[in-house]
């Protein structure tokens, strides 16, 4: 009897020194996965100090007005004229039937524009349909996703004693 007892102790023991060891490798491979994660945040935030340099110096003044002049005749930009800005009460007011509200107010308008659009083109064209252009067709409405339920926080536990300070070695020890 005492003899089962101690092949049952030993096959426990090896047990659990095989699970120690599967779970100690798992913590070292989750340690070693934080590190790389660390390391591309970092490339990460390296490329966006890059551009944003880059960018600092694309958008320079003098550079955009030199290459305003060298392209002009190709570009043929021309200066903002003070009278080409309007005002509210210059822009005209809505038509009443596009003062649907609902969901489907958005794709019937724009329907809506469309019809008068391709009516108003086919008035000022040949009558004759090539189909090169296909006819719009409805949008389709999106629903909007369900909200997210968010729980509330942990209460902040105790603050443990600090350690000593340790070098990062990849691995739990």
């Amino acid at each position: 009897m005492k003899r089962g007892w101690s092949f049952f102790w030993v096959g426990l023991m090896i047990a659990v020194a095989v699970i120690t060891y599967a779970m100690k490798d798992s913590a070292g491979r989750a340690a070693d996965h934080v590190m790389d994660l660390r390391a591309g945040i970092a490339r990460e935030k390296q490329q966006l100090n890059l551009l944003r340099a880059e960018w600092g110096v694309l958008d320079q003044p003098s550079r955009l007005q030199s290459l305003v002049e060298r392209y002009n005749s190709y570009l043929e930009l021309k200066s903002l004229d003070v009278r080409q800005l309007a005002t509210i009460a210059d822009v005209p007011a809505r038509p009443a039937d596009a003062m649907e509200t609902g969901a489907d107010a958005v794709p019937n308008a724009i329907m809506r524009s469309a019809e008068t659009a391709r009516k108003s083109a086919a008035a000022k064209t040949d009558s004759i349909e090539t189909g090169s252009i296909e006819a719009p067709t409805r949008p389709k409405v999106v629903k909007p996703p369900a909200p997210v339920r968010r729980v509330a926080p942990p209460a902040p536990k105790a603050a443990a004693p600090a350690l000593p300070a340790q070098p990062e070695t990849g691995y739990l020890e």
